[in-house]
């Protein structure tokens, strides 16, 4: 098999797809929490729910405990947002996992330490629970000499009484490692990867949360089981932006065709959680690249928690 790389002209469109995932991501680390952003003197809600707390005194104290308030609310969207990659399984029995069921197994379930995946806690956060793992770097060993620095620090996190589960993880077999030792941990049998690619996946999940592609591989199936890559990238305009490739005839032929398959796209996904730039104060739209057939998507930047969370629901609500 010769991979061929195939560069079609295409037509200009009027759907952009904002700057590239240089500039995105030099943008990540000022983003906003809250449509309002994170900023001295602001008042949230919850802060405004909160201030009725607050015991009486001076004025100065009054805004201390409400930047704790604020601190706390950011603090819990960064928590468990370190890694840019959610890998997706399905895993039914977490239909019968209760929060206190899966967060009181903390400390009392045993893992495999030294030699593989080590669970270091469990606990619930914005209606989730999350476990979380330690994983050698190959995903297990067989020897004891494994040092800490050798180990990536993952997170598993599930909505209870869903069958979902999210692992967050750099890379496919540090992901696998971390489904199964959350499996084992709760007592279940077994996760498949979810393929974005089955009954009909695809098409509720694009309509869900994408606002378009710059750049596609296809996988095409040829004679004998050979078979060829096609990769698509659009000319980019002088503006440094890119034009939707779903837009352009020949590759909308080749997205419906029985013989290709699509291996991964990058674009703009239409996931916020309400996030705000405080540049602009347009919402927020994260550039991403997709594997679709091993449930797989990885953010070109940094995400806030609520970016994640909403993600692993539009993914359990396109099933």
């Amino acid at each position: 098999m010769r991979p061929v790389r195939w560069l079609p002209r295409l037509r200009r469109s009027s759907i952009e797809l904002g700057d590239d995932p240089g500039t995105q991501g030099s943008r990540g680390h000022r983003l906003g929490v809250g449509s309002r952003g994170v900023r001295a003197g602001s008042r949230s809600p919850s802060a405004r729910l909160e201030l009725a707390q607050v015991d009486d005194g001076s004025f100065p104290e009054t805004l201390e405990e409400l930047s704790r308030i604020e601190l706390r609310r950011v603090a819990s969207q960064l928590r468990f947002a370190g890694s840019r990659t959610v890998h997706y399984y399905r895993v039914d029995g977490l239909r019968q996992v209760s929060p206190d069921g899966a967060t009181g197994r903390a400390g009392t379930v045993s893992s495999a330490g030294a030699y593989g995946p080590e669970i270091r806690t469990a606990v619930r956060d914005h209606d989730r629970v999350y476990v979380v793992c330690d994983v050698p770097d190959t995903g297990s060993q067989t020897q004891l000499t494994l040092s800490d620095g050798d180990r990536t620090t993952t997170v598993a996190t599930f909505e209870p009484r869903t069958p979902v589960l999210a692992v967050r993880a750099p890379d496919t077999e540090t992901a696998d490692a971390t489904a199964r030792a959350a499996v084992d941990f709760l007592g279940l049998d077994d996760a498949s990867r979810i393929s974005f690619l089955d009954g009909g996946f695809r098409g509720r999940f694009e309509e869900a949360c994408v606002a378009g592609y710059s750049s596609l591989r296809l996988r095409t199936a040829g004679d004998r089981g050979a078979s060829t890559e096609i990769v698509i990238r659009p000319a980019e305009s002088g503006s440094g932006r890119h034009a939707d490739v779903r837009t352009d005839a020949v590759v909308s032929d080749l997205l419906r065709r029985n013989d290709t398959e699509l291996e991964e796209a990058t674009g703009v996904a239409a996931i916020a959680g309400d996030v705000r730039p405080p540049s602009s104060g347009e919402r927020f739209r994260p550039r991403v690249a997709i594997g679709f057939p091993d449930g797989r998507v990885r953010f070109e930047q940094f995400v806030p928690e609520q970016v994640l969370l909403e993600l692993d629901d539009i993914v359990r609500d396109s099933l």
